[in-house]
């Protein structure tokens, strides 16, 4: 009987020590928070905002209050308007320009124009659309890329995903020339 009376007068005991006591008792978890404010407050909106080092399609952007235009994009692809890209197994070409892709395979030759967005990041540009209910987008870098098969050298590599697929290529500046022949209709016949 003394040892349960003891029982129930034990939290009573405790309660009547002293407020240290109370605060050694606590579990880990249950103490409080030593928070030491900074030195100097941060102010987020005083930090430049600049291009997304990786693809917005890697990383949402995330954009909030004023914003000042930064020069951190990769020139090479900024400053070129039209590419031509192309990758082997399996084979594939597109010739972008302005907000169409014209999507060609060898069993397509005609080729599919896609309705796309420019996009500008740190590393280059990403053309994106939708083909047949999917996710279609084409990332251009400015770094260079040699074809596997034919050992040719470009001034720029490419990234090809439609969907969950993803291909690699090679890609370089539309020419006159290359915009020219990819449009231009086939020559007639001569009639004599």
């Amino acid at each position: 009987m003394k040892f349960r009376l003891a029982l129930v007068l034990l939290p009573l005991a405790l309660a009547a020590c002293d407020e240290q006591a109370m605060k050694d008792l606590r579990m880990p978890w249950d103490k409080p928070l030593e928070a030491t404010p900074p030195a100097t407050p941060v102010d987020p909106m005083s930090t430049p905002l600049v291009d997304p080092a990786v693809s917005p399609r890697d990383v949402p952007i995330e954009t909030a209050g004023e914003q000042k235009a930064v020069a951190t994009a990769e020139s090479e692809t900024l400053n070129t308007a039209a590419f031509v890209a192309r990758g082997n197994e399996p084979f594939w070409r597109i010739d972008v320009s302005g907000n169409t892709a014209k999507y060609q395979t060898p069993e397509n030759q005609s080729g599919r124009n896609i309705s796309v967005n420019r996009l500008v990041y740190a590393s280059g540009v990403e053309y994106i659309g939708v083909l047949d209910g999917v996710p279609f987008s084409l990332n251009i870098t400015g770094k260079d890329c040699v074809d596997d098969m034919s050992g040719e050298k470009f001034p720029m590599t490419a990234s090809l995903r439609i969907g969950s697929r993803n291909n690699n290529g090679c890609a370089a500046p539309a020419t006159a020339a290359t915009t020219s022949s990819a449009t231009a209709p086939a020559a007639k016949p001569a009639q004599g």
